[in-house]
This record gives C-alpha cells, structure tokens and sequence, in this order.
C-alpha cells in the first residue's frame, strides 16, 4: 500500500515539472501583422485565402490546378470544370476533375454531359437557344447526365436560368384578347407596359406617354422611374380589366401628384396626368365610387368640386362626447402599400400618424377628447431615405363612431394645404377659410419613392414628407349634448433633397389638434357687455369730471376739463375691460374644466384677437389712470398749521421800546412733515408678500397645472402624462383669481386684525399732529380737500417731557375737553368744501414765496439765498387759516354737518360753497385719498394686470412676479419723490429737513 502511494507521488511530481518546463518555454506573442484579403497571392503552387480567424493568409488544400480564391477572398473555390466533393470553406475544401465531355452542374457537386458543345475553359454549355430549354433533372429530381435542348411551347417562355418553361407573365388572359403572339412576344397591335402586354386601345392617349406625365409636380424636373414604370399599366388594369390593386395603385399616384388636375382635360382632350386619368374613370357616384376604384375627391356628378365648408358642415356626429367619463376621437386608418395592396384597417395610436418619436402616453394623448395637442420636433433629413423605416404608404382616415350600439366609420375629409390648383394658375386655394377648399380623402406621411428619376435610379433625388398635421374638431355650438361637426385633417406637405439631407440638414415637423365652436355667441356677449359697460364707464367719467369741476372752481369747459375727462374715461374703462376680460376667462376656466358633456371649448387664437386686445388695452389704461393719480396727488396744496402760541416776550426791551415775543420752535412742524412725508405713499396692504404669496401659491403649490388647454384641472399632474400648452386666458383666470384672494385676505387682516391691535399709521399720524399742536389743511382741488385737526386740547406741545407725561396723563383721565373741533366731540377729520374767497387770499399770499423759490432755483442757488418772502408768506397763511378754522373770519365762514345719503353715495356736494365753506364729517379716514393707502383699488387692479401681461409676454410665473414688484417699487419711488417735493413748496418746509 505504501509503496503503491509512494509511486503515485513521484509520478505527480514529473508531470508537475513537465508542465512548468512548458510553461517557461511558451512565449507571449504581443502583436500580429495587419493584414487583409488584398494581401493574399498566389503561388506558383497554390492559391491563399484571408483566414478570419488568424487574420493572415493561408493557402488552399489543393494547388492551382484544383483550386483558386473565392471571389471575396475568404475561402478557396474549385476552378471551372471540376466538382465539390467537400466543400466547408477554407482549406476544407475538395475538388475532383469532370471527363472531358463534361461539365460542372449547377450544384457544382455532379459532372453532366452537354446537350451541344462545351464553353471555353469549361465554363458550362452552349446555350440552347432563347425559346429552348435544357434541364439538369427530370421532374422526380434525377440527373440527367445526358441534356438535351427542348422547345418551349406556345404561350411560355424559359425562366431566368433555362431550366424550365413558364407561363408568359406579361400576356393578360381575356376572352376579347386572347392571343398576344408566340413566346410572349409583345407585337403590334399591342404595346409592352410594366411587364404587361396591352391591346394599343387600353391604354391611354400618347400624349399622356410623353415625360411631362411621370413628373412630379413642385420637385425636380425628371421623370419619375415608378410614375414611369406604372402609371400607363395601372390606368389599363383598373379601367379595362377592372384590378382593385390597379385601381388603388393609380390613386395612389395621383396621391403623389397631390391631387393636380386641369379641369377642362377631364371631358375631352388628352391626359396629362394621373389624376386626370382616375377622374376619367367610369364612376356611378362621383362622392362614393364603384368598388373597385378608391374615393379621393369630394366632387359632384359634373365633376365639380363640392365646397369644403358644406362638407364640414353637413350634418353633427351621432356621438356624444364627454368629459367625465372621458371620451377619445377613435379615429381609424384604412392602409395600402404603393403598390395599392390593402395593408388594413389599424388605429393611429403609438404614432401612426405622427412623425415626431415620444412615449406611448404622450403620443397617444392626442385623440383625447378635448385635449388641444401639440407637439413638434426637428428630425435628421437623411433617415426618410430609409425605406424600411419609412416606407411609402397611403391612408385613408376615418372616425368610428358608435350609435345606439352599432359602430360605423365616417370617412375624414381631408384639407392638402400646399395643393395647387391648375386652373387657378398654380393659386394654393386651400390655404385660409373653409370656402372654396379642395377637400380629398387620401394622404402619405413619406415619399421617398416617387422622386427616384427614370434615367438614374438609385435613390430619390428629392423626399417629400409630412412636415404639418393639423386634426381640427369643430363642437356644434348653440347646445349642450356634446356632438361635434365632421373633423377635418390639414396636411402640409415639405421637402428636402438629397444634397441637403447629405448635408446633415434637419427638418421641423408639427402635429396638432385643434377644438373649435363657433364663435358668434362669444363674440354677441363679448360685444354687448364691451359696448353697455363702456357707456355706462364714460358716462361715469363725464360725472367725475363735473365733480372736478365743482370742487376746482371751474365753471366752464376748458382744456383742462377735457385732459381730466380724458384721465377719468381711462380709469372706468379701464375697470370695465378688466371686468369684462376676468369674467370671460373665469367662464371659460371653470366651465370647460368642470363640464361633463361637452359643449364648450377652448377658444382658438382668432377668437382670442378681440379678448386679447382689451385686456392689453385695460393696462395701458390703468397705466394712465395710476399716472394721472401720482400726478395729481403729487400737485396737492398742503399746509401745516401751528397752534402754538409764544410764550411770552424777552426780558431786553428792542430800539422801539417794546418787548419781543420769544418765537416758536419749529421742530414739531418738521417732525409732522417728516410723518406725512413717510405715509405718502404706503399701501393698505404688504405689495412684497402680495407677490411673492401669488408666485408661490402659482408656482410652488402648482395652480398653474389647471391652466393647460386640457380637460384635466388637477393641481398635481404626473411628469409622465403628457402636459398640454398653456393657455393664455386660463393663466389669466388663475393669476387674477389667485392675486383678488391674497389681497382679500390682506385687506381683511391689515383691517381688522393688524391696524386694531398692532399698527395704524393713519390714525397715529391724527394722534402725532394732536399732541404736537398741528392741523393739516389739504386742499386737493382749489375749493375742496381735507382738514386734520390737530389743535391740542391743552393749548400747548411745545414743553419739556415731563410737563408732556403730565399733559397725557390728564388727557387720560378725561381731565380735559375733547379732541374734536366742535365742543365735546372726537371729530378729528373733515372733508371739506371751502369759500371762493379763502381760496384765492391763500394763492395771493403764497404768490410771492413761490415766485422767489422760483428765481432762487433758476439762480442756482438751491435752498440757499433769500428766504424772507417765504417765512413771511408761511406766518401770513398760518394766522389765515388759523382765523378761518376759529371763525374769525366774517367774510369766511363755514358750517359742520354730516354728509347725507344721496351725497355719501354718489361721492360730491350739492350745496354752493362759494361763500361759506362746509366741513363734512368722515370716518377718521377721508384724507388718505390723497396718499396711495386710500387708492388700494386702483393699485391692486394696476398690480394684477401688470402681473398678467408680464406673464403673457413670457408665459412666467415667476418672471411676471419680479417684473411686477420692480415696477411697484417705481411708482412708489416716483410718488414718493413727487410728492417730498410738492411737500417742500406748499408747506414752505425747507426740503434739507424732509429726510
């Protein structure tokens, strides 16, 4: 046992070394030469074949004399005259001489005799002849090893390789022709056409055989190798011989030539082109024709074309189409090849008429119900030279519809935009309006055939191609059942030749669908609203601009009257086309998303025109109202009244004799001026969170996703799903609905909640000028405006802190009389109407402050220089309007009552003020008409449409949200700075101390 063990293990030891001597001897070989099949000789000895596997030449089994290289030089072949008896390629090849009668046989595995002499070189047998024959094998499969030459008999002729006799292909079997001449001869009376033998009659006239027949119209000016090879035969096949392929196949043509015909040419005269020559068939029905000819035309029985809108409007679909549940355009294909073979009846989804590639979910998205599609894209020119990817079919389309459970197809006219009417001199009629249309029923989405030239061959020279579809629905208007019109397909067709697709050129491609309804309701509504709401806005105008009028002092109609007439009517109309444009957009969101059968639609783009126009017209509008507004609020005359007494006179008497007053601080003027300054032009709401929570709710939380022309009103959509185009008048619905709520909800609580219990800038700024001794006179017209009164009840402010403290605490305890400036009342804030007189004593002393501001500036000296006119001007209207508020005046008085119903409600005075001004009582809030705080209306509106036309130039959210703060960030800037400077000349408050 051991010695057994023993001997095994010395044997594994030698065979371990034996294989470590094998490997330390084998070499690495780290590259081979390059070679190819060119490189291959032959010898004197044999001949070399490129060996794939070795990449390198290696010779033939047998020499020269058996064996040469195969043609593409991968293998070795046997020389003429000798047979296979292996034959497995490379150097497993075996060859064996023939006798020396003998030659190969077509298999190359046998010798055979030859029926006549033998070829050359032994390269086969003399032919027989072109009538003979001369077989290899009977018809059981045995060899004949003796041929021999046979005679085809009459009406066959020898196939492609003289093995056998064949029925002659060309020759049309019919009782009234039957016998075209022996051996397939083609001979007068008959002429040869693609392959075909006709009787001369069949064909058509030779004029339609000359070129300009197999031309292609609109492409390159050569004759057509297919136009050529078929066009005479199919007109012959389908018109005498009645072939349903022959039939389709001259259609088909006629398809290519994108329907061109002459009109006179269909009665008598020649035929010039396919169409012509399927027009001129024998048709029962011009609109439906006889079984075998296919239907392309919409003509009558006069051959007169029937008026595209008549078709489209012939009669409603018996389907009812809805929303919920969701319905789908079933639309169906008949196919067939350019041969006119029947390809079938398919549906068009996954793309069958689509050239652009995209998911199945978005291609498909396009035939549901409702959905405005579209979708476009640039495609490499050279791929529609590919046959098997785009081969050359043609469609006819149909609807299926289902009625009372019983499904049919309605035929889909169908609209050649770039058609060409020969008897219009080449006019592209088609293009425009229904009327007048040449409506057919077939179409292609590739033609890489068609341009192949006779003469050349090879590839088409020039591709047409399906460059725009466009499936228009047309909803029957006037009811809510949900039945459309018959659609219609519009088909443009492009091209693009070879040189330019070599080139690496690519092409744009578009498919739509398109919903319409008629517009007439939409535009009788639009109109009426547009016309009754814009007279009753300019009549308004016209009674603003007399409220002007009054409150200004203007009697007459001057060219003022006219340029504020002007400002007004743009206001009102601005509302009004605001209104009008809003509450047609929010019918058209709410009702067409929320609609179960369908009987609305979104509205086209030329029905848009007339919307479109007013809602641009209601900004520009706006526009000018909020201009007119800075304007006029920037042009206001305000005054500051000081209250405050001096304090008694200095203890030095001066050279008359008489002591002087100790004069009164200035400061608390300021500091009320500053105040005013500061609230000019704060809004009731945050116009930063406005925009930013209108973006947000858009953009982030996805309300925009509701604004696509698609039935789906879903906020959150999934990214596969395909997502239609935006809709301008749907983004405008939601912006202006989304912007209306946030400022509610501002308003709401900056009203009730922020400026009761936090903040009131309004009110605080009544308070600051009734503890600082100030009134403030506005006069916003020449005899109307507005009074703070800001008289203390104490009698002084101009004290140290705690004599203030003290005067508070007094105030709080009731210790004292009322604010107001009737006895014991709160009423701090007027309205106000005031004498003629009043007015004009005002502009009398202010007329010499103004006049050295002005000569001042014009100087150059700024604030600087003489300042006595002006501080006397400012003591004089003081003591003025100080004597008028305390009724000192008697040729100035006034009177303090509320305002009554008629007047509160139609917003003027219907009492004469000329010579006794009125104070009427408000709400504590009257005056800030003049700041942008009382103008929130006007300036929200101002704000949404900004937003909303930013975002129609740039279809935006977020960039329409920006565009609108910087912009209202400039108005309130222009405001601002107007006013500070109106400020500094009304008040006489020196501008170096508004800051």
């Amino acid at each position: 046992m051991a010695a057994a063990f023993n001997f095994a293990f010395l044997l594994l030891i030698l065979f371990t070394n034996s294989c470590l001597s094998q490997l330390t001897s084998f070499s690495y070989q780290s590259s081979i030469p390059l070679k190819s099949f060119v490189d291959c000789i032959q010898t004197q000895q044999s001949a070399q074949f490129f060996d794939i596997s070795k990449l390198d030449c290696v010779s033939c089994s047998q020499n020269l004399t058996f064996q040469e290289a195969s043609p593409n030089g991968q293998s070795c072949v046997c020389k003429p005259g000798y047979k296979y008896l292996r034959n497995f390629g490379g150097t497993e090849v075996l060859c064996q001489p023939c006798g020396a009668d003998q030659v190969v046989s077509k298999s190359g595995y046998e010798c055979v005799f030859c029926p006549n002499t033998i070829l050359p070189d032994k390269l086969g047998c003399t032919p027989c002849g072109d009538t003979t024959i001369s077989p290899e094998r009977d018809m059981e499969g045995n060899l004949i090893v003796k041929r021999q030459c046979l005679t085809c008999a009459n009406g066959t002729r020898t196939n492609a390789d003289n093995s056998r006799c064949e029925v002659c292909t060309n020759k049309l079997f019919n009782a009234s022709h039957p016998s075209i001449g022996e051996n397939c001869a083609c001979t007068a009376p008959y002429q040869q056409q693609d392959g075909f033998c006709f009787p001369q009659e069949t064909l058509p006239s030779t004029s339609a055989q000359t070129t300009s027949a197999f031309i292609i119209p609109d492409t390159e000016p050569t004759a057509s190798k297919y136009f050529q090879d078929n066009l005479l035969a199919a007109y012959a096949m389908c018109n005498f011989y009645k072939n349903d392929t022959a039939c389709q196949l001259l259609g088909n043509l006629c398809v290519l030539t994108l329907y061109q015909y002459l009109t006179r040419n269909l009665n008598t005269g020649p035929y010039s082109n396919a169409c012509e020559m399927h027009l001129r068939l024998p048709f029962i029905e011009r609109n439906f024709a006889p079984p075998h000819i296919p239907w392309l035309f919409y003509v009558s029985n006069s051959i007169e074309r029937i008026d595209g809108e008549a078709v489209l409007k012939t009669d409603k679909m018996g389907k009812v189409y809805t929303f919920d549940p969701r319905s789908y355009l079933d639309y169906r294909v008949a196919r067939y090849s350019l041969s006119g073979e029947y390809l079938g009846l398919s549906d068009v989804l996954n793309g069958r008429i689509q050239l652009c590639k995209d998911t199945t979910i978005r291609l498909n998205a396009a035939f549901t119900f409702g959905t405005t599609y579209k979708q476009t894209c640039k495609m490499d020119a050279i791929d529609f030279w590919d046959q098997t990817k785009y081969p050359v079919e043609f469609m006819d389309l149909y609807l299926e519809i289902e009625k009372n459970s019983q499904k049919s197809l309605f035929p889909v006219p169908v609209n050649i935009l770039n058609y060409k009417s020969l008897d219009n001199a080449g006019e592209e009629t088609n293009r425009g309006g229904d009327g007048g249309k040449m409506l057919v029923r077939r179409f292609f989405m590739v033609d890489n055939v068609g341009n192949i030239p006779a003469n050349g061959g090879g590839s088409a020279q020039m591709v047409r191609y399906a460059k725009s579809i466009k499936i228009n629905v047309n909803l029957v208007s006037g009811t809510t059942e949900g039945f459309i019109y018959p659609p219609a397909l519009d088909i443009e067709y492009g091209k693009v030749s070879k040189t330019d697709a070599d080139g690496g050129s690519t092409v744009d491609i578009s498919f739509e669908v398109t919903y319409t309804y008629d517009p007439n309701d939409y535009k009788r509504d639009f109109r009426i609203s547009i016309g009754v709401l814009s007279t009753l806005g300019v009549l308004y105008a016209g009674y603003k601009t007399w409220c002007w009028s009054k409150r200004s002092g203007r009697p007459s109609i001057d060219f003022q009257t006219i340029v504020h007439f002007f400002f007004f009517c743009s206001g009102t109309l601005a509302n009004v086309f605001f209104v009008v444009t809003f509450g047609m957009a929010f019918y058209w969101l709410i009702f067409y998303k929320r609609q179960s059968v369908v009987y609305l639609v979104h509205p086209t783009t030329s029905q848009l025109k007339d919307w479109l126009g007013v809602f641009v017209s209601a900004f520009a509008l706006k526009f000018l109202e909020v201009a007119h507004m800075i304007f006029m609020q920037c042009m206001i005359d305000v005054f500051f009244i000081d209250w405050e007494r001096p304090k008694g006179v200095t203890g030095s008497a001066t050279e008359s004799g008489k002591s002087k007053e100790v004069p009164v601080s200035i400061w608390r003027t300021y500091f009320v001026a500053n105040e005013w300054n500061e609230i000019q032009a704060i809004r009731k709401i945050n116009k930063t969170f406005q925009v930013w929570a209108v973006v947000f709710f858009l953009v982030v939380v996805g309300f925009e996703n509701t604004a696509t022309k698609d039935p789906d009103g879903s906020v959150n959509k999934k990214s596969e799903d395909y997502r239609s185009e935006y809709s301008h008048v749907y983004r405008y619905a939601l912006a202006v609905l989304v912007f209306l709520v946030t400022a509610i909800v501002q308003w709401i609580f900056f009203t009730f909640v922020y400026e009761r219990f936090f903040e009131d800038k309004v009110r605080q700024f009544v308070d600051l000028c009734s503890m600082s001794n100030i009134s403030v006179f506005i006069m916003a017209h020449a005899q109307w405006g507005h009074y703070i009164h800001g008289r203390s009840v104490h009698g002084k402010s101009d004290t140290n802190m705690k004599e203030m403290f003290e005067l508070i605490k007094k105030e709080e305890e009731d210790n004292c009389s009322k604010r107001g400036l009737l006895p014991n009342d709160e009423q701090q804030t007027f309205m106000m109407a005031i004498p003629r007189k009043l007015r004009q004593r005002y502009e009398t002393i202010r007329a010499p402050a103004q006049l050295e501001i002005a000569q001042r500036n014009a100087a150059g000296r700024g604030v600087g220089g003489s300042v006595l006119k002006q501080v006397e001007a400012y003591n004089t209207i003081n003591r003025l309007l100080c004597a008028f508020i305390d009724r000192s005046m008697k040729e100035c008085d006034y009177v303090v009552r509320p305002k009554n119903f008629l007047e509160s409600l139609m917003d003027t005075e219907f009492d004469d003020t000329a010579e006794t001004g009125i104070f009427y009582n408000d709400d504590g809030h009257s005056f800030d008409r003049v700041l942008f705080y009382g103008n929130e209306f006007t300036l929200i509106i101002f704000d949404m449409l900004t937003f909303c036309v930013a975002d129609l130039i740039f279809q935006n959210y977020i960039v329409a949200g920006v565009i609108t703060y910087i912009l209202c960030e400039i108005v309130c800037m222009a405001r601002n700075a107007g006013g500070q400077k109106n400020l500094a000349k009304k008040t006489l408050v020196d501008e170096r101390f508004l800051i």
